[in-house]
């Protein structure tokens, strides 16, 4: 009983890491309905059903988790199983107090029929947040041909009062404003404005999103925003208004994502209009992608210009669109995670300008590399480039991922080679075929890899005449243990799933991993993964291992799991 009791009181943060660690609760966080949980999100189900002991850690953990959608309903409804279909509770205050996002949508009719606010001062009259800290509104700006007849005079100013009285403790707010409306001239458009308007004035930190296609007008009603922390947009026509959003904060900005639906007049982006430099003193997070662009006509080159001297995250979903290191100047010593589409050229323009000289990027622990194509003419050096950028920031690297990419051979060969990284904890080589000769070297080559992502081909130079006992017999001969800090596995093969290869992969690096947890199947359905477990712990040399450990197939994420469970026994024991 003491015992018991002990393990009852354990302090919260033991108990959340506990949580998270026996649920493999992913990155990600998913967005519930108000105020319902669908059977999809089977990962925070069981954070419902813990002990009374446990109870209020797990629900602060399961509502961090979600994002709360204010809709007609105040119940709370989570669906259990089949028997038992579903709880349902009224969200009181001993579960509104974990609540720490709350989402609504508002739109044009919501205005109109004055339902926003009706729900905000008749349904939610009672309900007190008082713990959450973001809010998420989704405005939508489209013209009805609703016409109704409600006083609308100060709506809007009595929406953005509710919402200060029912989240006390706000500090962050989203804006995502999308603007398909062609009248303006109504009094349900002034509103909306009037209500865009009031939520960027209010004095927090505030992210603002702006749709696509949005009008010129919104932008401009944004334009004297100030203070925001972050901003996502698209780059198109109005970009010399979004530009001045951007220009006005920033000292303040700490993330800027852009979406280009054009690479025209880029410049803007760091140069003001009286032509001076535009400095983002505290940028942290500088993210660049692209929807439907036409391709570049040109790459600017601004030099003298420093204009991202904190930047700690760079990821450029698309082609680098500048024809010089602009991104990379200044921030050496800060930049910790770069994602790069490596185009040969800019590869080999960015290091004429010598951002990636060994010892620059002091700092770098996250790399990604995108369709490092290599073209027929000059095969060699382009490889050799790609080589010689990876190895100069290599030793810093703790996450090495390379995607699409024709360097493959080359760069298992520099992991594999004399030297050791030892810092590196996940490699992601998700498209790459690899044998069990590749993974076995890299193991040993890694000592410190928790994670491997990566494709099965074949067993590879080193135990191609071997069958599948033999070459078990040859890694606890000479490989065990092989690598004690490996952790989880990805297989991501498709359509090739060659599905010996893959069983005899799986045990034979289990029997000389000891810390291997869970061989991920990231490409299989559940039918053909249950097809491969039952072709797995029925073969011979599944019935050679279990004496070491057994396996287990989880559904309970998106991805079907093989998990790895040791038997453990005291010294001196043997096996029965």
């Amino acid at each position: 009983m003491a015992a018991a009791c002990a393990f009852q009181a354990l302090p919260p943060p033991i108990i959340d890491l506990t949580l998270r660690y026996l649920l493999e609760l992913p990155t990600e966080i998913p967005s519930f309905s108000l105020f319902t949980i669908p059977n999809s999100n089977d990962e925070v189900k069981p954070l419902y059903h813990t002990c009374r002991a446990w109870r209020a850690t797990a629900l602060a953990l399961m509502f961090a988790r979600c994002k709360i959608v204010l809709s007609d309903s105040i119940e709370f409804t989570f669906n259990l199983n089949e028997t038992n279909p579903r709880i349902t509770t009224c969200l009181g205050s001993h579960l509104t107090e974990y609540v720490k996002t709350i989402a609504m949508t508002i739109d044009y009719a919501s205005i109109a029929n004055g339902s926003v606010l009706s729900r905000l001062e008749n349904t939610y009259y009672m309900l007190n947040f008082a713990n959450a800290l973001s809010l998420m509104t989704d405005i939508h700006i489209a013209d009805t041909s609703f016409t109704g007849g409600l006083e609308l005079s100060g709506i809007a100013e009595r929406t953005i009062q509710r919402i200060k009285d029912m989240m006390p403790s706000l500090n962050n707010i989203q804006i995502r404003a999308h603007d398909d409306a062609p009248n303006r001239d109504c009094a349900q458009y002034r509103q909306l404005h009037t209500l865009v308007r009031g939520l960027t004035r209010i004095p927090l930190s505030s992210h603002l999103w702006l749709g696509h296609p949005c009008k010129q007008y919104i932008i401009e009603d944004c334009a004297a925003v100030c203070n925001l922390t972050a901003l996502t947009c698209v780059w198109d026509a109005n970009c010399a208004s979004l530009a001045r959003i951007m220009h006005t904060n920033a000292d303040s900005l700490l993330e800027l994502r852009i979406v280009f639906a054009s690479f025209t007049r880029l410049e803007q982006l760091v140069i003001d209009v009286r032509g001076n430099p535009v400095i983002y003193t505290h940028l942290a997070t500088l993210v660049f992608s692209e929807k439907g662009a036409d391709p570049m006509a040109y790459l600017p080159v601004l030099e003298m210009i420093t204009p991202f001297p904190r930047l700690k995250v760079f990821r450029s979903l698309t082609k680098y669109p500048f024809g010089d290191d602009t991104v990379f100047r200044g921030n050496n010593s800060s930049l910790e995670d770069l994602y790069l589409m490596a185009d040969y050229k800019i590869i080999k323009m960015l290091s004429g300008h010598g951002v990636f000289a060994r010892g620059r990027l002091k700092s770098l622990r996250k790399l990604m590399v995108a369709d490092c194509i290599v073209e027929i003419d000059n095969v060699d050096a382009v490889i050799d480039t790609y080589m010689v950028i990876i190895g100069n920031v290599l030793p810093g690297l703790q996450q090495l991922r390379a995607i699409d990419a024709d360097i493959s051979d080359a760069l298992i060969a520099t992991l594999t080679g004399k030297v050791q990284y030892e810092n590196l904890q996940l490699l992601s080589l998700y498209c790459t075929f690899l044998t069990l000769t590749d993974i076995v070297r890299l193991l040993k080559s890694l000592p410190n890899l928790r994670i491997l992502a990566n494709r099965i081909s074949g067993l590879g130079t080193d135990f191609r005449k071997a069958n599948a006992l033999g070459i078990a017999g040859v890694l606890r001969t000479q490989y065990n243990p092989l690598n004690r800090s490996f952790k989880r596995w990805h297989i991501t093969n498709t359509a090739h799933f060659p599905e010996n290869f893959v069983i005899a992969s799986i045990l034979l690096i289990a029997d000389v991993c000891p810390c291997l947890e869970s061989i991920l199947l990231n490409s299989q359905t559940a039918d053909a993964a249950m097809q491969t477990f039952k072709k797995l712990v029925g073969s011979k040399l599944y019935a050679d291992c279990k004496d070491r450990f057994t396996v287990l197939l989880s559904h309970a994420s998106k991805r079907p799991t093989i998990h790895i469970k040791r038997v453990y026994r005291p010294s001196g024991a043997t096996a029965t």
